[in-house]
Parts: structure tokens; C-alpha cells; sequence
């Protein structure tokens, strides 16, 4: 069996973007995931993607890679890589969610982390908000 990883970052997207460009976009994400064995989480607010992709260490890595590589992203910043037991989306190939300000203003350091200036180096504790973010949406998804 393949080691499993999940890496958590956030992005910028270069334009805001419609509920039918959203929809569209996703269409091809989940595609392209299912056909790589690729699950995960997206979240969107204002401009803002937080995304969990998980499978094959190497797969996911590569993944990463390509979304780094894409003009339509911009301030990419990976919070997270770490080695995983198991799949905490396994039949997801990409979970969506439009989240508004108002939704996130109750978890903790969330709007924090949406405020604060995107930077490359690692915020300390971020780990640990990702975990709540993560296990506070899967819920309603």
C-alpha cells in the first residue's frame, strides 16, 4: 500500500469568480481527482481558496506542484503536509463549500487567518486551526 499524505494550503485566486465559473471549475477538479485517486476539501470565500487534497504521497505532491505552477493562483502558501493514517474525505474527490465571513467568525483563529497578510513562512499553530477548520465543515458538507 502507497504511503498517504494530505497537504492543506491556501490560495488567492487572481479574479473573482462566479457560482458558474465555480461550478465549471469543479467539474474538471473532481474528474481529474477521481481518475488519480485524489480527495479532498475546498473551501471558498471572497477570492480565497483553503483546499485539503489527500492520496498518494507522490500524487498529491505532484498535484501541489501544478497548482503552484497555475497562473490563476496567486499567493500560494502550504500550511500543511504530513503523513496520513487514512482519508478523512475518502469518498469525496473534491467536497465544496462557498463560506461566508459570517460562518467562520465562530471558529477559532479562522477569521484570523483569513485577515492576516498571506505570507510563505509557517504560521505558528496553524496546524491546529486547520484541524478545527477541517473537522468544522466536513459536517455541513
Amino acid at each position: 500500500m502507497s504511503k498517504l499524505i494530505h497537504i492543506v494550503y491556501l490560495s488567492v485566486s487572481k479574479q473573482e469568480l462566479s457560482e458558474k465559473e465555480l461550478a465549471d471549475f469543479l467539474s474538471v477538479i473532481r474528474a481529474k481527482n477521481k481518475k488519480l485517486q485524489v480527495s479532498g476539501l475546498l473551501l471558498y470565500n471572497e477570492g480565497m481558496f483553503i483546499q485539503v487534497v489527500e492520496g498518494e504521497k507522490k500524487t498529491v505532491q505532484n498535484l501541489f506542484q501544478n497548482v503552484k505552477n497555475d497562473s490563476r493562483h496567486s499567493n500560494i502558501v502550504k500550511l500543511l503536509e504530513e503523513d496520513i493514517a487514512k482519508r478523512s474525505f475518502p469518498d469525496w474527490s473534491m467536497g465544496f463549500k462557498i463560506i461566508s465571513n459570517k460562518e467562520t467568525e465562530n471558529i477559532p483563529g479562522f477569521s484570523d487567518l483569513l485577515k492576516e497578510e498571506i505570507s510563505s513562512e509557517p504560521m505558528p499553530g496553524i496546524a491546529e486551526q486547520v484541524v478545527i477548520l477541517l473537522n468544522s465543515f466536513r459536517r455541513y458538507i
